[in-house]
């Protein structure tokens, strides 16, 4: 009788056979999704405060909506995250995780790991933190506040998160044995990932609020491409199941999600309020 294959089973094998190319079509595809987030962005501030129509007109209730909205999303989040956790190796996505590893190990090439190895290094715990001590300080230094609170516990924040979660989930990472990269501790959801997700889309966050327009765009773009190379370098280099990249872009865009709304109320709260004091 003939060996049947599910999709997710022919899809690690098709993904496996092509770690570059399919870099690049991510890269190109988050830039895209990048920039519509960037338009989402500005509808909101078009809208006004989060839930305007639902919300009594005074504005410390904006920030009560925002916070709500918060909470929401990330549990929404946490259920899809328990459904890629426990998704076990019968599931759709433990059937990709294990042919994508599986295949990624069989037809490794050591220039294309070295490669990863070196982009892999934008997620780091010690060039995050490098950033975002300096982004701090140069936020503080211009008089940013607000922007400056919301940066540094946005990073921090989703890193106490993400430790939280590997701990609940303690899921044991994929076997990695041809020495060009190495990571301990567990797996699940990938640390890397969510905070390069976190990082850089805060920072294209605050180059919406600091930079000229033309600089937008590019600045979301860019931050696609960067969190896209740092989540599939952790799965190229066998360090990460694909679920546990997918589980960390999604923890970090919602973490991220949720405090730009809150600075975009809290900012809006106190325009208003000084509005209010004026008249």
């Amino acid at each position: 009788m003939p060996l049947t294959t599910s999709p997710a089973h022919e899809l690690g094998h098709l993904l496996a056979q092509h770690p570059m190319g399919w870099w690049m079509a991510g890269m190109l595809a988050s830039a895209l999704l990048a920039l519509g987030g960037l338009a989402g962005l500005r509808g909101l501030r078009r809208a006004g405060p989060p839930l305007r129509r639902f919300v009594p007109i005074e504005a410390r209730w904006w920030m009560l909506a925002a916070m709500a909205a918060a909470g929401g999303a990330l549990a929404v989040a946490g259920v899809m995250l328990a459904e890629l956790a426990e998704s076990g190796a019968e599931g759709p996505w433990g059937v990709l995780d294990d042919a994508l590893a599986t295949g990624l190990r069989a037809q490794a090439d050591t220039h294309v790991l070295r490669w990863f190895a070196t982009l892999t290094h934008l997620g780091d715990t010690w060039v995050l933190t490098a950033l975002a001590l300096a982004v701090t300080g140069a936020l503080w230094w211009r008089q940013h506040r607000l922007l400056a609170t919301g940066w540094l516990l946005a990073l921090a924040g989703n890193g106490v998160l993400t430790r939280i979660l590997k701990n609940v989930f303690e899921r044991v990472r994929p076997e990695h044995t041809h020495g060009v990269a190495e990571a301990l501790g567990y797996s699940f959801p990938s640390g890397h990932s969510s905070a390069s997700m976190v990082a850089y889309a805060m920072l294209a966050y605050l180059a919406t609020r600091l930079l000229p327009p033309p600089w937008h765009a590019p600045a979301a773009m860019a931050a696609g491409l960067l969190v896209f190379t740092t989540g599939w370098s952790r799965v190229v280099l066998h360090v990460h199941y694909a679920s546990d990249v997918l589980a960390g872009w999604l923890l970090g865009a919602t973490w991220m999600v949720c405090t730009v709304v809150i600075l975009e109320s809290a900012s809006r709260w106190r325009s208003t309020r000084s509005t209010f004091l004026v008249d």
